[in-house]
């Protein structure tokens, strides 16, 4: 092998690392493959307590999901600033939608990204699940969110590179305000589902 090809594996063996994959079929890794590293900035950037409900102001989340759709969360109100706390009703709430996952992928901090279609209006969003790795034993909804990633167990395993699934399913999640809005399809307002806290998949990857 040449010295270009060794160099490629062990980039791509460290970004699968990074991620939080394991053995073909599963969604996410075993608790003794990472359990050497604890949560922190590595996991998400400043935000990734949010992004993991495991921020102080993580009981003030309604847990009753409210149903709504991507254009009525693309038509939410957007503050000022991405806030660094939980401080808008959007973030205080668990919300539920039905839509289409049209693509998805591992992004380098093991948090599996979604697209998610609404085929009656032809809009998109992203909705993440997070690495169960960055969820400390005091994250709100902790089995609930490792059920939800396990849910695409059946799917092919999501891998670095974008790639189409075409799913249809009843997803919530809790609101959250993305400051970068770079992600693929992301919503202009920066307006995500951020952890995912359930995923059923109603048709699709052996449903």
């Amino acid at each position: 092998m040449v010295k270009s090809q060794r160099m490629l594996v062990a980039s791509m063996l460290a970004i699968a690392c990074a991620a939080g994959l394991s053995a073909p079929g599963r969604a996410h890794a075993t608790p003794a493959a990472t359990s050497a590293a604890a949560p922190g900035p590595w996991c998400g950037g400043t935000l990734w307590k949010l992004m993991t409900l495991s921020d102080s102001a993580r009981s003030s989340v309604k847990w009753t999901p409210t149903p709504t759709t991507i254009v009525d969360i693309a038509n939410t109100p957007v503050p000022a600033r991405a806030p660094s706390t939980r401080s808008t009703p959007f973030q205080k709430q668990v919300w539920k939608l039905s839509a289409v996952v049209d693509q998805y992928r591992v992004a380098s901090n093991g948090e599996i990204v979604l697209v998610l279609f609404d085929i009656a209006t032809s809009r998109y969003m992203n909705a993440y699940l997070p690495n169960p790795t960055c969820l400390p034993k005091t994250a709100r909804g902790r089995g609930q969110m490792i059920a939800a990633r396990d849910a695409l167990g059946h799917c092919p395993a999501p891998t670095v590179g974008w790639q189409p699934l075409g799913v249809s399913v009843e997803i919530t999640g809790v609101g959250f305000w993305n400051p970068l809005h770079t992600t693929k399809d992301a919503l202009p307002t920066g307006a995500e589902l951020r952890p995912v806290t359930g995923l059923t998949i109603t048709t699709g990857c052996g449903t």
